[in-house]
């Protein structure tokens, strides 16, 4: 007896006899900060010394949407959850590695991300990952080092490589401001105004958006020149590094401030951009709306995002680590049985010793269990070994997983074997009643040409998710 192979959140897989697929190492979960400061009453603080948004060439995302969740959330489907948020330091955002390294993805990337958050837009509309435009090129200047080089037709993903690489602001970075701004990563109906003000850049508060910035070119460079600017730029020096700082709840100025002691410069350029903190309802409301006129949400969001997409963010967020690659192997030895782990030592003897497997590449990314556990906002997937099959049997399905280790012999229980997204790039998963075996892959291009060319194979759906 095997466990049912078209359950809709299992896989298995033949592997070597005695290798131990997925390998995982524990990290401990250690929160960073407290959950947030503790809110001053508006009478408590003189207000007269501290900028406003309309103050100033702030020319940053400032605008009232900061102070209302919007629709973004719910393009998630329910996926995000408010844990993200356990650990937030209001005085530190994001590292500054985080936030002033490029070349954290490639175009290829940025494009199979894209790809993963929206699988259908809907009719009539052109989302993210379909979205081309023909750019213009922008030369050197104080903020931005490099060449922005035009050309026609440039996709979103080439956009925001283009821009990450000649300001130095990371491709992650950028991703995520598009997405708490106007929801554009996720969004399957977007209209051409949010293209338009993609980045909220140039829209401050009382005021009609700046339409010298529209497009979504200009958004997107004009937003990471900004934020390398606040690190340079002398002007910018009402939220010291180092030093406590007043920062508002909410653009109304009667909901008061609270303390910051703000730890870097990426913080601070956050501040700059979005000078509103999150309070205690916005951060007990996760991605959602807090019945809290005084919330705010758009540094709140830019924690939440950047920590559920990539991992922590090095500051403020969840101190859950980034996911891991999943390396891959294929043997013919072992009729067409392929291995995955996400142990590299594992991996790299398997590649140097054992000529059974060849190796395939990483094919996609993973949580390690901490302690036997994943955390809130991501999937336990439930690993199972077999003698008598010599292969390894994983499921996502708590339900099947117990039916398994109660009425199933022939299948010994291994623990968690990793922690896979509820959202993200789709983990394609196939059955072949020729070979006996599961086959999964994050590759769309390749599952679509085995759907259409290798009868061998019967196409399941999606497994599970991949950041």
């Amino acid at each position: 007896m095997r466990p049912n192979s078209r359950s809709t959140t299992s896989f298995r897989t033949r592997t070597l006899v005695g290798v131990a697929a997925i390998a995982m190492v524990m990290a401990a979960f250690v929160p960073q900060a407290a959950l947030a400061e503790t809110e001053v009453p508006p009478q408590a603080v003189d207000l007269t010394d501290i900028p406003t948004p309309d103050q100033g060439d702030y020319e940053g995302s400032t605008g009232e949407h900061e102070a209302n969740p919007g629709d973004y959330a719910a393009t998630q489907e329910g996926q995000l959850h408010a844990d993200t948020l356990k650990g937030f330091d209001p005085g530190y955002l994001i590292s500054d590695a985080k936030m002033y390294t490029s070349g954290t993805m490639s175009v290829a990337q940025i494009q199979r991300f894209l790809d993963g958050k929206v699988p259908r837009c809907q009719s009539g509309y052109t989302c993210l990952k379909d979205f081309a435009q023909t750019t213009r090129t922008k030369a050197p200047n104080s903020y931005c080092s490099g060449t922005y080089k035009g050309a026609s037709r440039e996709s979103a993903a080439a956009i925001i490589s283009k821009a990450s690489k000649a300001c130095g602001v990371s491709e992650k970075v950028l991703l995520v401001v598009l997405q708490k701004e106007q929801g554009l990563v996720t969004h399957t109906w977007p209209s051409d105004w949010r293209y338009r003000i993609a980045m909220g850049y140039g829209c401050p508060d009382g005021a009609a958006c700046d339409s010298q910035y529209f497009g979504f070119q200009n958004q997107v460079y004009m937003a990471a020149k900004q934020l390398k600017r606040y690190t340079k730029d002398s002007s910018f020096n009402w939220y010291p590094v180092g030093k406590t700082s007043q920062v508002r709840w909410h653009p109304n100025a009667s909901c008061g401030s609270g303390p910051v002691t703000i730890r870097n410069n990426a913080t601070a350029a956050l501040y700059y951009y979005t000078p509103y903190q999150p309070n205690r309802a916005a951060l007990a409301a996760g991605y959602g709306a807090a019945n809290d006129a005084c919330a705010s949400y758009g540094n709140r969001n830019f924690v939440n995002y950047y920590t559920d997409w990539f991992g922590g963010s090095g500051g403020g967020g969840s101190s859950q680590p980034a996911p891991v690659s999943v390396h891959r192997f294929w043997s013919s030895t072992f009729d067409n049985a392929h291995f995955y782990t996400t142990n590299a030592s594992e991996a790299s003897k398997l590649r140097t010793s054992d000529r059974n497997w060849k190796y395939e590449g990483t094919d996609f990314r993973a949580w390690q269990a901490s302690n036997g556990s994943c955390r809130a906002g991501t999937v336990a997937i439930h690993r199972f070994w077999s003698s008598k099959f010599e292969s390894h049997f994983f499921t996502s399905n708590a339900a099947e997983a117990k039916t398994v280790r109660e009425t199933d012999r022939n299948w010994s229980y291994e623990g968690t074997g990793f922690c896979a997204a509820t959202s993200g790039t789709p983990v394609y998963r196939f059955w072949s009643e020729t070979f006996g075996k599961h086959f999964y892959t994050a590759n769309q291009s390749e599952a679509n040409t085995i759907r259409r060319t290798d009868r061998n194979w019967s196409f399941e759906g999606t497994a599970f998710y991949t950041p």
